[in-house]
């Protein structure tokens, strides 16, 4: 079994205190790929002895970074979020950023999002141009983003484009770092392809 760090959603509940969740579907997908998840204190320091002891990083989904929707939350969870970002590249350790994980890991680089319109709650049918980690020429996916990203900082590659130009697979050309613009923790047709990939992205 993998240990991975899992960034959290973070929220203000009704006596505005900071927490954290996970949203079922994610802990369900992180059971299927055998991945323990590690908790953290976002709150705190980063513990080193943690991290030192994690096999991999996902930063994942729900809600925008703090350049296009500005508020404490997000900028506490996208400070948060570069800092482990660092600390896995640094130490070769494999990082998947899953949406607005995808938006994150971009503008750290200080790559620009893009609006979109027509990319919520739809499908995109993607071709899989030369990925080293997606062993598949096609995927079937989900779509649940306002924003998308039509540039990659250098040393990233597109792997999968759409025709508006949106990128929805990228991966880094030398290092172990793969992004989706999809969820693959929700239901979609190509849900049980993407699962073994992400499998042995880890192994």
């Amino acid at each position: 079994m993998k240990n991975l760090i899992v960034s959290p959603r973070i929220y203000k509940d009704t006596n505005e205190v900071i927490c954290t969740s996970y949203d079922v579907d994610i802990l369900e997908m992180l059971n299927k790929l055998n991945i323990l998840v590690k908790p953290f204190n976002i709150l705190k320091k980063i513990d080193h002895n943690l991290l030192k002891n994690s096999d991999g990083l996902f930063l994942m989904g729900g809600g925008n970074i703090n350049k296009v929707e500005k508020n404490k939350i997000n900028k506490m969870r996208d400070d948060y979020e570069k800092k482990l970002f660092k600390y896995f590249v640094k130490h070769k350790k494999p990082i998947v950023g899953i949406c607005r994980g995808f938006q994150n890991i971009v503008s750290f680089y200080g790559i620009k999002l893009v609006q979109v319109k027509g990319h919520v709650r739809t499908k995109h049918h993607l071709k899989i141009n030369k990925s080293r980690f997606i062993k598949h020429k096609s995927l079937d996916v989900n779509s649940y983003h306002n924003y998308a990203v039509t540039n990659l900082p250098k040393n990233y590659s597109a792997i999968s484009q759409l025709k508006d130009g949106t990128i929805e697979i990228a991966e880094h050309k030398t290092k172990k770092i793969l992004c989706l613009m999809f969820h693959p923790e929700r239901k979609m047709l190509s849900q049980k392809k993407i699962l073994q990939s992400l499998k042995k992205f880890f192994q």
